[in-house]
């Protein structure tokens, strides 16, 4: 009978921020897979829109992995690391000759050096491009300032700025290739565009097909974890990203409409997360 045929559920699928959106189309793609795994013994229609499907989710993900994670960004990563080492290690080095009260020389030279590295307030909390500005600053000073010159030799690191200089010249060269590989702006908005709809249409034709088949229950199992899966959604995304969902009608529901308090794991769950770690 019709009314035991399972449907696919509706999620609002514009709703949904980035990360889980590509994971709904990632998940669907996958289930598809593994049940129209062989087009002949599939649907034509299903097999048809399976395909555009597919052809909009590489342009999804495409832009997707561009947008959050490139190769450029961890080659970055580990270059600034190693500059804010060098820096360090040559900070480290004048503060100690700063204590050298036994060589006036040498004392007065790394002074004088800790108040050039002092005036740019350089920092490797800073973000990429404004700590690789200071020290090409400084990096000049020790290159053009003959008495800064001079006190690098005196304090022995005439070497390590040069050290310095190379890896801050690295930087900005990744920097610079990082911001040219990044993804053109409203890139995945575009491939969101395009997928939206391709989703819709293939849930849409596989309710139908599920409602003409022959066999009235073949397309359960896929529904089913389909269903499982929007549910989860429902549940844990978009309930707490403010959207409500009446499960009974499949349908949103106005705010009003919904005046039941969130529970105390829900309310935790919205307040402002801090991490140690961040900036």
């Amino acid at each position: 009978m019709l009314h035991d045929i399972q449907q696919v559920k509706s999620v609002p699928v514009s709703d949904l921020k980035n990360t889980h959106f590509v994971g709904l189309m990632t998940f669907t793609r996958d289930q598809f897979a593994s049940t129209f795994g062989n087009p002949d013994a599939s649907p034509a229609k299903v097999t048809a829109q399976l395909q555009r499907f597919n052809n909009a989710y590489k342009t999804l993900d495409e832009a997707y992995k561009t947008s959050t994670y490139s190769l450029d960004t961890e080659r970055l990563r580990q270059a600034d690391d190693d500059c804010d080492r060098t820096f360090m290690g040559i900070k480290k080095m004048v503060q100690a000759q700063q204590a050298f009260d036994f060589n006036p020389t040498v004392k007065d030279a790394a002074d004088r050096m800790m108040q050039a590295i002092a005036r740019f307030d350089i920092s490797p909390d800073e973000d990429y491009l404004g700590e690789n500005s200071k020290l090409q600053q400084l990096l000049n000073d020790v290159r053009t300032v003959a008495s800064l010159t001079d006190d690098a030799a005196t304090l022995g690191l005439t070497e390590a700025f040069a050290q310095l200089a190379d890896k801050v010249d690295l930087v900005r060269k990744l920097i610079t290739q990082r911001e040219a590989g990044k993804t053109p702006k409203g890139a995945m908005k575009v491939a969101r565009q395009q997928m939206e709809p391709e989703y819709r249409w293939l849930i849409a034709i596989l309710n139908a097909a599920a409602l003409m088949d022959d066999d009235e229950h073949r397309f359960d199992p896929l529904i089913t974890v389909l269903n499982a899966n929007i549910d989860y959604l429902k549940k844990n995304v978009i309930r707490k990203g403010g959207i409500v969902w009446d499960d009974e009608t499949d349908t949103e529901l106005d705010e009003e409409d919904f005046d039941e308090e969130p529970t105390d794991e829900e309310a935790e769950d919205e307040k402002p997360q801090t991490d140690p770690t961040e900036e």
